[in-house]
């Protein structure tokens, strides 16, 4: 049995479901993997991923059944299927698989090399249609498609790890590294990537290497350069020391990754840029060894550092309801739901939060007016981050009032809040209702004033119609009162119901209000979590 742990992240919109009592799973394929060219046809197989996840982090996913279609690669490249799989095609490019059940996400991961006689550069695509018995696709995130490349020039790849590695306070934690050329030529010069999230520091052994830049303090980006090495086609090399990561005292749940490259390329370029200045260490150089062959794919690979620790911050969303064509304000927030404040220090929290609010709407949805603070991702363009910009004490929340243009007739689309790195831990779900403007409704009533009943379901009322010639009954016309822009219409008001704010949304009077799912697990979505951060 799976437990969702981890997801960054970005957190996709989800789908519009025609059964809402069903849940909702998204499919996420690796984006790219590279084949090494083989004129024999006998080469290594890289890694093919195909990862599921619910979209709340935790429903069962029953009987899943992945459909495998690589024809494609035919000429390209070969297949190697897990226990689970078969083929159904003569060529051995076509499969089924029946991995089973599982509770909150799971992958499958086949195997695929070059075909005898594949061309340097050349490239296909596999596709995967993914099923389960209680579960629909979220067809508006994830992606099903992987594009197969078979390598050429110098190209470096690195060894996938685990998607999920636990972790424990004060433990140190050795992650299995690798790297391979599976280009046609050779790779001269390499440069070596890690990512070291929050709460971890490079142990002792790892961290001291006269090649290698560190960050100011232990999280960050850690650049080691080994000019002198070459790799050549099909060769297989590991770092000289295992890379091994500190958990502090207080870890969080937080993304490891890391990655190769040929030196002097446009990634050591962008890396360095990135990293600033760095502190150079003062040991040895670290060099690179013979190690294993297998498991490779791709250029960076990641394990999500599952701690299990419960996260203070919660994210705050509830549902919206306009008129198609119509700009109408949403309010969202981020809850300190621990028993003591929440700082903000450089633009995290004082022990290494996540420092604000992923808000994901759904296709149809345009964003007319962001609040100060937020701003789109450059790539995704109904996906917002809100900075958190002040300490939140127990039970208070920051509040951000987006205007929503519903540019689309939407029935219940689901969107996701989340708190930035920790994905579904602490996440909200929402939707979005628009529809055509409805017309004038005529209410019969026995008198000609409309009653308390009738002002009571709509206080704003137009009274019209001709006088009644024989007396009642008489016609009342009400003309459809502009529907509540969501279902936050209170959000102004009743924060003390949930234990103070700013401003703040009133939870008793949204109705829909999907508020902390307490997982546990990890921040930009399930789906990276079990993808492993690949793609």
């Amino acid at each position: 049995m799976f437990s969702v742990a981890a997801l960054a992240g970005a957190a996709g919109a989800l789908p519009a479901l025609a059964d809402s009592s069903r849940a909702s799973f998204t499919v996420t394929a690796a984006a790219r993997t590279l084949v090494a060219p083989s004129a024999g046809g006998e080469g290594g197989f890289s890694d093919l991923l195909v990862s599921f996840a619910a979209d709340d982090g935790s429903s069962p996913l029953a009987g899943v059944k992945i459909v495998v279609d690589g024809r494609q690669l035919a000429r390209l490249a070969e297949l190697s299927l897990p226990a689970s799989c078969a083929f159904t095609d003569a060529e051995h490019l076509q499969a089924l698989c029946a991995p089973g059940d599982f509770t909150g996400g799971g992958h499958l991961t086949l195997g695929v090399r070059a075909a005898q006689g594949a061309q340097a550069g050349a490239t296909g695509k596999v596709l995967f249609s993914v099923t389960a018995g209680n579960a629909v696709v979220n067809h508006a995130a994830g992606r099903d498609v992987t594009e197969v490349r078979v390598g050429d020039g110098p190209q470096l790849s690195v060894a996938r790890l685990p998607v999920l590695t636990r972790t424990k306070p004060g433990t140190a934690t050795t992650l299995t590294t690798g790297l391979t050329n599976q280009g046609d030529r050779d790779a001269r010069g390499v440069l070596l990537w890690f990512r070291i999230p929050e709460g971890y520091a490079p142990a002792a052994a790892f961290g001291d290497f006269a090649n290698c830049r560190y960050p100011d303090r232990g999280a960050g980006l850690v650049l080691c350069r080994l000019d002198d090495t070459v790799v050549r086609p099909g060769e297989v090399l590991r770092p000289s020391v295992p890379v091994t990561l500190l958990a502090g005292d207080d870890p969080r749940d937080g993304r490891f990754e890391y990655g190769a490259d040929v030196a002097g390329g446009p990634t050591d370029r962008q890396l360095t840029a990135a990293q600033g200045a760095g502190r150079p260490g003062a040991g040895a150089p670290l060099t690179l060894t013979a190690g294993p062959a297998g498991g490779f794919g791709d250029e960076a690979a990641s394990s999500y550092l599952q701690t299990g620790r419960r996260y203070a911050l919660a994210a705050v969303a509830t549902d919206v309801t306009g008129v198609q064509g119509a700009t109408v304000p949403a309010t969202f927030a981020l809850r300190n739901d621990g028993d003591a404040p929440a700082a903000v220090r450089d633009g995290r929290t004082a022990d290494g939060d996540p420092s604000g609010l992923l808000v994901s709407f759904p296709s149809g949805v345009r964003i007319a007016g962001a609040p100060a603070g937020c701003a789109g991702r450059p790539a995704e363009p109904t996906v917002f981050l809100c900075a958190r910009t002040r300490t939140l004490a127990p039970g208070e929340f920051e509040a951000y009032t987006f205007q929503l243009l519903l540019a689309e007739p939407l029935d219940r689309a689901p969107g996701r809040a989340s708190v930035e790195g920790q994905a579904l831990a602490g996440a909200a779900l929402f939707t979005v209702t628009s529809g055509a403007a409805p017309a004038p409704t005529t209410i019969r009533s026995w008198t000609a004033e409309p009653g308390p009943a009738l002002r009571a379901v709509a206080p704003a009322v137009e009274e019209t119609g001709p006088e009644p010639s024989t007396g009642p009954p008489a016609a009342v016309t009400v003309a459809p009162a502009a529907p509540s822009p969501t279902s936050q219409g209170s959000l102004g008001a009743g924060l003390a119901e949930t234990g103070g704010g700013t401003g703040g949304l009133s939870l008793a009077a949204t109705g829909g209000l999907a508020v902390g799912l307490g997982l546990g697990l990890i921040g930009l979505a399930a789906r990276r979590h079990w993808a492993g951060g690949r793609g």
